[in-house]
Parts: C-alpha cells; structure tokens; sequence
C-alpha cells in the first residue's frame, strides 16, 4: 500500500524584528568563525591596518622586528604609516628586514629604500630569497613566507595571512608557539644577510626571479591570446605557455635553470671562442634567452645595444616573452615566428649567414624519433662548419616513480602523478600568493591541466642520441654527460651535450 504523504504545513510567518534577530544572529557566527574565540589572538580584515598600527605601536617598549616582503613594500607607502614607525623609531628600536625575491639583492630601487630607512632612524637590512628556499619552522621545513610580519618586544606576533581569494587579513597573537616561530623565521633569515663586498651571486646562470614575477601574470593573460599551433600541441598551446612561467617561478618545469653550470660553462666558451651570431631554437619563454646573454655579458664584459642573437619558435607567445626580456636589459633580439622542421623556414633563417652556435633546451623530446632527427638536420643546415650546439635532452630510461624501496624526501604524497604534481605546486606557492596577480585556485588548475597534458617522446638512450646526432655531421665533445634532476612529476635523467658540426672551423671556434 502506498504511504499516505502527510499534509504540508505552513511556515510561521517572522515578524520584521525576528528577521533582523536571525541576521544578527548569522552576523555573530560569522564573525566568530572569521575572527575565532581563542583570547590569546584575534585576527583582522587587510583595511584594518592603518587601525592596528595605531593600536600597537603605542604598545612597543623596547623593539619591533618587522619582515616586509619587497615587492609589497616597492609599492607607495601610506603617509599615515610612515609617520607611526618614524615616531616609533625615537623611542624604540625598529628593525626592518626586506625580503628580495631572488639572490640578487643589489639596485638602486632597495638601496634608496634603505637609506630612507636608515635617515629616519629604522634599522634596515635586505635578504635575498628564493623562491625554492626553505626555513625550519615549528620543527619542519617549509617554503618562507613571503608576508608581512611584525614581532613586538619578542611577545606578540602580528602576520599578514593571504586567503586563497587573494583578500589579506591580520592576526595578532601572543600564544609562545607563534611567538617562538615568528623569533625562529627573524633569525634563520639574519643569518642569510649578505656580508659586505662579498661576492653575492651564489649559483650559475641569470637571477631571473623578480623578472618572472613580472612577466609570469602577462603570459599568462597573454597565452590564450597569441598561442596557436606549436610543437607542443597541434591545435593550440595557451595550455602550455599559460601554466609555464607560474611553473618556472616555483622551479617546477625543465629549464635551463636545472643544468645552469653546463649551460653557463659551456655557453661562455662557445662565445669566448669567437661565437657570435647565435639562434636558439624552440624556447618556452626567455630563459634560454636569459642564458645566452648572461654568457655574452660574462664573456666579454659587454652586452651590446643590438646582438646578432636570433630566437626560432613556431608559437608566438615566447617570442613576445623574449623581445619584453631584452626590452628590460636594454637591447634587442631577433625573432622568428617558424617551424624548424620546414626546410623554406630554415632557408629563410640563414639569409643573414649560417650560425656560429645553436641552444636549445629540453627541446628534442617534443618530437618523436623521425621529426627529432628533421630537427637535428635543420641544425646541422644552420651552422657554419665547425659550429655547435649546445642541448639538453629528456632520457625516458629510468624516468619512473620512485620504487618504494628507494630513499624518499617525502616529495610524492599522492600516487597520482598529476594530483601529486597539483599538490606540490600548491605547497610552494601558498606562501608566495600575496606576490601572484592570479589566485591560487585558478592557478592550480592551469597547473593540473598543463601536467595532465604535457608529452615528452622518447628518443632512445644516450648513445641512440649521440648516433642520431652523427648522422647528421655531428661530433660530440667533452659536455656529453647524463646527469639526474628533479623533474616534472617525477625524477628525471638529462644528456647534456655539445655536438661540433664536422667540417673547416673556419678559424673561429663555435
């Protein structure tokens, strides 16, 4: 027998007062669930500061320790803040360390800064973060993180917390944990503070973070528009370009960041040889680019208003990304909308002269074995006899998920490669959104599309590599090496090498 539904009934009807109790009411609960009960803290919204300055800085004794991430405090600083801590800085001592993304901690812009500082009586120091750098914290090891944060007479901490809308919000806490993990991060970043006239470039290759920082949110805006066909994908490749420089920022794509000491040496012999007319061939944005100047500049102590330096991609997108880098440096580049695999494309790229020298990075896997070995061919057609190429290429052998027997770092959570890709990405750039245009919930989606779609062929070991390369002319030099990286989703095994094309050198080594 079918159940019988039971009559409905009407709602009571609420009068205008009982509403407005209701909405108080949600008003209360949602304040308590933004702002908590915990009565050693209290958490404000990011409008509040001019409020919360005011509020604490009358409450400082002795000293302030403040850690303002640069990029933030490059912005016009409030007239109202300026005076408080001026006025602070008469009867307390307040300590401001710049956080500068980067290793490069050098520049008018930060100097000027700190002489401002120093002129109203602040004591200011700078420190150079990268963006793959950790601190231990709380007893694990964790990204650093790139907010703001005030630490009143070793008390009370005060952070900047960035929500995964990108909306900023204060905390203010007095529990001895916080404390004692806010005093940890002052000290650990102290003991970073360059020394002066010690040399502060402490790894090979350009310092390319606050370039990346810049440039990462226009490819981003820009992919979708200027990206078509490419070796990356036959339709379109804004999946690609858009996700890359984000992935670049937090060292998560194959770059030549990874072989930065075989790219440096190898670059800056190649030019002191007398290489100079140079063409880098397929480039995910400007840090090929990058490389090849920093040897150029390295080289010769000079980086010249126009360089016989030319940039092949069959995407428009990095090359609009390579002719902004040289735009910042001053200097100009060549660039070619081309597939280098079209015999008319390579023809054209020559008119001017064969090449002295040929870079390309991570490029050969985006093709399989016929079309890589077109590639190889196209290079051996652009070079002069005796010129080089200057490569690094994926090996597939051994390109596995770590066995479960195998020293783990705890890098892979997941077994999902692309979730685990994801949640990585997340990770290292939760402390770091304050400083990104995109929100993070955005971001990390472009970033599980680019892993879910990203192809690397293989192309045999390195030996089929090096025979490849010989039959097209080639001989491999003294950079033929095999090297293991990080990699994309998992660990990864990179041949290094330099192939000198067979013939007359000419006279001038490439």
């Amino acid at each position: 027998m079918a159940e019988v539904a039971e009559p409905s009934r009407t709602p009571e009807r609420m009068t205008p007062a009982e509403l407005i109790e209701r909405a108080r009411r949600a008003n209360l609960f949602f304040r308590a669930s933004y702002e908590g009960t915990d009565t050693q803290s209290v958490r404000l919204p990011g409008a509040a500061v001019d409020e919360l300055i005011q509020g604490l800085a009358s409450g400082v004794h002795s000293e302030l320790c403040q850690i303002v991430p640069y990029s933030t405090a490059s912005r016009p600083t409030d007239l109202f803040t300026r005076a408080v801590f001026r006025q602070l800085a008469q009867r307390a001592t307040v300590r401001r360390m710049y956080l500068v993304p980067g290793e490069d901690v050098s520049g008018s812009d930060i100097d000027r800064q700190l002489a401002e500082d120093r002129a109203n009586d602040l004591h200011p120091v700078k420190v150079p973060v990268r963006l793959d750098g950790k601190t231990a914290l709380g007893g694990k090891t964790t990204q650093v993180p790139m907010t703001d944060m005030w630490l009143i007479d070793r008390q009370v901490v005060v952070r900047q917390e960035v929500g995964r809308d990108g909306l900023a919000s204060w905390v203010v806490s007095r529990h001895s944990e916080d404390v004692e993990r806010a005093w940890s991060l002052w000290t650990d970043l102290m003991s970073r503070v360059p020394v002066a006239g010690e040399d502060q470039r402490r790894r090979p290759g350009p310092e390319l973070t606050r370039s990346l920082l810049q440039s990462a949110s226009m490819l981003y805006a820009m992919a979708p528009m200027s990206c078509g066909p490419s070796h990356q994908d036959s339709v379109n490749c804004s999946w690609y370009h858009a996700a890359w420089q984000y992935l670049r920022l937090f060292d998560m794509v194959s770059s030549p960041q990874w072989h930065a000491q075989f790219y440096t040496e190898r670059l800056v012999e190649a030019v002191r040889r007398g290489a100079r007319r140079v063409l880098i061939s397929g480039t995910a944005d400007y840090t090929t680019l990058a490389f090849v100047l920093d040897a150029i500049r390295s080289a010769t102590g000079d980086l010249p208003e126009q360089l016989d330096v030319h940039v092949v991609d069959k995407c428009q997108t990095p090359l609009l990304a390579c002719h902004w880098y040289a735009k910042q440096l001053g200097t100009e580049v060549h660039v070619h909308k081309a597939d280098i695999t079209c015999p008319d494309a390579v023809r054209r790229l020559v008119d001017g002269g064969p090449f002295d020298l040929v870079v390309a990075d991570a490029f050969l896997t985006r093709f399989d074995r016929a079309d890589a070995a077109t590639v190889i061919d196209s290079w051996s057609d652009l070079l002069r006899p005796g010129g080089t190429v200057v490569t690094t290429v994926r090996l597939h052998e051994g390109n596995e998920w770590p066995s479960s027997d195998e020293a783990q770092d705890d890098r892979h959570r997941v077994t999902d490669l692309v979730d685990d890709f994801e949640l990585r990405f997340r990770e290292r750039a939760a402390s770091w959104r304050g400083l990104l245009s995109v929100q993070l919930e955005e971001l990390s989606a472009a970033v599980r599309r680019y892993a879910a779609r990203m192809e690397s062929h293989d192309l045999g070991d390195a030996e089929e590599i090096r025979t490849a390369f010989g039959r097209s002319g080639f001989t491999l030099l003294s950079g033929f090496e095999v090297e293991g990286v990080e990699g994309e989703l998992v660990r990864t095994k990179y041949l290094r090498l330099c192939a000198q094309l067979s013939g007359d050198s000419g006279g001038s080594g490439g």
